[in-house]
């Protein structure tokens, strides 16, 4: 039979495993995730999040098509983690816009210039 003590160890186990992941999750977000903005023609307005990858001594953003449905222009503003510019200033990040590409240096706040560039064939 449980007992009342036994009930508490389970539930604070399960709260604590709870945590864990969920500080995981957040570590994830915040770490390895880029935030892309649009300019509308006044402000720049959140588009979403998209994970950061590693390839070949360079970082690769690669915006989704949902994203380039929802710009206003062809001007985005990529915000990277503090941790990262701190640990890779000036390296390699590659913005790709479906299939237009741009080289960028690793700063706080990048601006770049794409028009989302369609697969052909589709």
């Amino acid at each position: 039979m449980v007992t009342w003590d036994d009930g508490l160890l389970w539930a604070a186990a399960v709260l604590l495993f709870l945590l864990v992941v969920l500080g995981a999750v957040q570590h994830d977000l915040t770490y390895h995730t880029v935030r892309i903005y649009n300019w509308d023609g006044k402000r720049y307005r959140f588009l979403g999040r998209e994970r950061l990858r590693k390839k070949n001594d360079a970082y690769v953003v690669k915006m989704r098509e949902r994203m380039g449905d929802m710009s206003f222009t062809t001007r985005y503003l990529l915000l990277p983690s503090r941790k990262l510019v701190k640990k890779h200033r000036y390296g390699n990040l590659l913005f790709c816009a479906g299939e237009t590409q741009r080289w960028l240096p690793v700063e706080e706040r990048m601006r770049a210039d794409a028009l989302y560039g369609y697969r052909r064939g589709r």
